[in-house]
């Protein structure tokens, strides 16, 4: 509070009719919301003028200090309307104190004193109203400085979060376009069967990865792997699971041996966080006119037949959960009108809003319609397709879906 604010006359003059008190460093002398009934002058020491900005008491604001010479609390003489203010002594501070009765006793012994001091308590009134008023005004241009600050901010930001997520986007495109590119998608026959094929993914890329090669002129090898977890992180392991396929799919004599040496593979290279994946490995050999598969944790296969859809229950233990796993050879039939369908586990267990499970009861009703309408492959993986869209209905897909089929007509 600057001296030009000030009431330039002196009420020194009062102290004879006041009585001295002594306030110490941090004590209150005048409580906001409080009754007042006295008028301080200080003759020593500061005081802090302060005043909570509602009843909460949780937010303050700071107007000023007062010190040697300069008086407060001059309007609780003239009424009694609570205190405005809160007043504490920032220092070791001397006060006089005028009690309202006093004052009355003045206004009625001394006409010309009570004058001269309601001029100047009048002069102290507009002097605080204008200090007020200008913190007041201070403090609301520093909020909308703030507030212009933190919308600069937050435009900054979102501006930022906006380039982060279109490059996040372009990236999932890539990765996308990737995964798909080493899907054999577009296969139709192999070895004078038909083939087909259909992979949706629960988001942009997936945790289903799949293979179809000919190992042989006579003998097709047939490849479906599905990664713990879902989004970009089971789609990284597909991306491994891939690679050292690749390695081994055209070497290892058959797929017992295919999924043991994945499994060793993964045990000593990856460990064994979050790496953990389900597979199976079907060959066919069309000379011998036999289908032979090993499955590490998968879900069945099926084959169809003329008469029957035949699941092929046999199953090891999940790939990458421990080393040193033997995984087993099962053989069956596969000849002529004969089809091979290998399903991710997605498939099986959808649900829909009601909570429902698709489960392998749905599935089989679907072969069953398929071969009532004597679909060929490629529509009947559609109709698999439909009816598993059709169960789910408005629920989200909860897995990535892959239905490979190779078979003849």
């Amino acid at each position: 509070m600057g001296a030009e604010e000030k009431p330039t006359a002196d009420l020194s003059f009062l102290k004879k009719e006041m009585k001295s008190a002594f306030f110490p460093k941090g004590s209150l002398v005048i409580e906001q919301f409080s009754l007042g009934d006295s008028f301080y002058y200080i003759e020593s020491g500061t005081v802090e003028v302060w005043k909570y900005l509602d009843e909460s008491k949780e937010e303050i604001l700071i107007i000023g200090d007062l010190v040697s010479g300069d008086y407060f609390g001059e309007i609780a003489l003239i009424d009694s309307a609570p205190r405005t203010v809160n007043i504490s002594a920032k220092e070791d501070s001397t006060l006089f104190i005028l009690t309202r009765e006093d004052f009355h006793r003045l206004l009625q012994t001394s006409p010309d004193l009570t004058l001269t001091l309601l001029k100047l308590l009048t002069a102290r009134i507009r002097n605080a109203e204008q200090r007020e008023n200008q913190v007041l005004i201070e403090k609301n241009r520093e909020l909308r400085l703030q507030n212009e600050t933190l919308e600069e901010m937050v435009k900054e930001r979102t501006a930022k979060l906006t380039q982060s997520l279109k490059i996040i986007q372009e990236d999932l495109e890539t990765a996308k376009t990737i995964q798909r590119n080493i899907l054999p998608l577009g296969l139709k026959y192999i070895a004078h069967l038909d083939f087909g094929s259909r992979f949706e993914p629960m988001a942009e890329v997936g945790g289903d990865i799949f293979d179809v090669i000919r190992l042989e002129k006579s003998k097709i090898r047939l490849f479906l792997a599905d990664a713990i977890g879902h989004g970009v992180q089971a789609a990284l392991i597909t991306m491994a699971i891939k690679a050292e396929y690749d390695h081994i799919k055209h070497s290892a004599p058959n797929p017992a041996d295919v999924l043991y040496v994945l499994n060793q593979v993964f045990s000593d290279r990856y460990g064994k966080k979050s790496n953990q994946f389900t597979a199976v490995v079907v060959d066919l050999n069309l000379e011998e006119n036999r289908l032979t598969y090993s499955s590490a944790g998968h879900n069945e296969p099926y084959v169809v037949t003329r008469e029957n859809v035949i699941p092929l229950v046999e199953s090891g233990v999940m790939l990458g959960l421990e080393k040193d796993v033997e995984y087993s050879n099962h053989s069956m039939p596969f000849g002529l009108g004969d089809r091979l369908f290998m399903i991710s586990d997605g498939y099986l267990e959808q649900e829909n809003k009601e909570g429902n499970l698709l489960g392998e009861t749905k599935l089989l009703s679907s072969f069953e319609s398929a071969k009532s309408l004597d679909l060929n492959l490629t529509d009947t993986i559609n109709l698999l397709m439909d009816d598993f869209h059709s169960f789910r209905g408005d629920a989200s897909m909860m897995d990535d879906v892959t239905i490979l089929a190779i078979g003849t007509t």
